[in-house]
């Protein structure tokens, strides 16, 4: 037969065991998710970009090269920014990155070829209008343009444009 302190010992042990499962489980649903710190880029893909289009969604393309500092500081700027970020979530865009250093010498003239300068490092805004239109917009990299502030401005004026009759939205 246990003893009486060994029942109490055990009733405690158990007791402490239940508090410390409900704290733990408690967090799950009293602390909120982790917010994302950084917009999700995907892979650069013309055909996952045709499709997003077609479901009436904006296209942000970061085009930046490895070798370039410059362009991953301005990409990391705007793509961490607290308002870009919320404006993201919220919005039907879809957000590509695309690293010129990977390309061939053909396929780079050929991106060259979307910027009026010698320098194709940017963003590339992309949307289809009810027309069945592709509009395209490309901002340079620089300080100015690439600020979260105008390139929330820009975004909003293309999502005004878009191409809703699909029934996408957000």
């Amino acid at each position: 037969m246990p003893s009486r302190n060994s029942f109490f010992y055990h009733k405690n042990l158990l007791a402490c065991f239940l508090a410390c499962l409900i704290a733990v489980s408690s967090l799950f649903f009293l602390v909120p998710p982790p917010q994302q710190t950084e917009i999700d880029w995907q892979e650069y893909s013309l055909p996952h970009i045709h499709r997003d289009m077609e479901q009436g969604k904006v296209i942000l393309i970061s085009a930046m090269a490895s070798w370039d500092l410059s362009s991953a500081c301005f990409e990391s700027w705007y793509s961490r920014d607290p308002a870009m970020l919320q404006f993201l979530r919220t919005h039907p865009v879809a957000c590509y990155r695309i690293d010129l250093a990977s390309l061939s010498e053909e396929q780079f003239q050929a991106w060259r070829g979307y910027f009026d300068s010698l320098s194709p490092l940017g963003v590339v805004l992309l949307v289809q209008t009810p027309e069945d239109d592709a509009v395209m917009e490309t901002i340079e990299a620089d300080v100015d343009q690439l600020s979260p502030r105008n390139l929330i401005s820009r975004l909003e004026k293309l999502l005004a444009r878009r191409n809703t009759k699909t029934g996408a939205g957000v």
